[in-house]
C-alpha cells in the first residue's frame, strides 16, 4: 500500500514548524492520518487536542460549478485566531471577508484564499511562517499556520482544519 502523499507533507512540515502549537497539532494530524488516504472530519477529535483550540480554524470547503473556485465557509474558529482578526469570522464565507473588509484588499487578501485553494487542488497540507502577509489587530513578529485537508470519504475534501500562531502574541 502506497501511503498518501499528504503523510510525508506532515512529516516534511513537522520538521520545520518552530511553535510548539503547530507541532503538536501537526503530531496529532500525523496520528489520525490513514495510511491511504485522507483524515475524515470524524477522525478530528477535538477533545483530544483541548489546548489547541483557541488556535484552530475549521472550513467547509463549498465547490462551484467550474470554472468558479470553491468557497471556504468558517464553521469553527479558536479565541486566538478571532482575537487576532480584524473582522468576525464564524459563519462567513473567506471570500465575503476579504470582499467587505478595505483592510484586507489586494495581494496579501488573495493568499487567505490561494492557500487553501492549493490544499484543495494538490491534497497535501500547506505551511508558512514568516512575516504576517496581511494585517491583524496586533502587531505580531511572526506568523505560523498550517491548513490541512479533510476528507469524509478519504478522497475528496470536504473540509480544511488549520491552526494558526502568533509569535511574539501574550500566550
Amino acid at each position: 500500500m502506497v501511503p498518501h502523499p499528504n503523510i510525508a507533507a506532515i512529516d516534511d512540515i513537522l520538521a520545520r514548524a518552530h511553535s510548539n502549537v503547530v507541532r503538536d497539532f501537526l503530531h496529532y494530524m500525523r496520528q489520525i492520518h490513514p495510511l491511504d488516504r485522507l483524515p475524515a472530519r470524524h477522525d478530528f477529535d477535538m477533545a483530544a487536542v483541548l489546548h489547541l483550540l483557541p488556535n484552530i480554524v475549521l472550513v467547509q470547503v463549498e465547490r462551484q460549478p467550474a470554472p468558479q473556485p470553491a468557497r471556504f465557509f468558517v464553521r469553527v474558529a479558536g479565541e486566538v485566531v478571532l482575537e487576532a482578526a480584524l473582522s468576525p469570522m464564524m459563519n462567513r464565507y473567506i471570500d465575503e471577508i476579504v470582499a467587505t473588509n478595505t483592510h484586507l484588499s489586494g495581494q496579501p487578501a488573495n493568499v487567505i484564499l490561494d492557500v487553501r485553494q492549493q490544499v484543495l487542488q494538490t491534497g497535501v497540507s500547506y505551511y508558512w511562517h514568516g512575516p504576517p502577509r496581511m494585517k491583524f489587530r496586533h502587531d505580531y513578529a511572526d506568523l505560523e499556520y498550517v491548513h490541512c485537508p479533510l476528507a469524509d470519504d478519504g478522497i475528496i475534501i470536504d473540509r480544511i482544519i488549520s491552526v494558526f500562531y502568533y509569535h511574539g502574541a501574550r500566550d
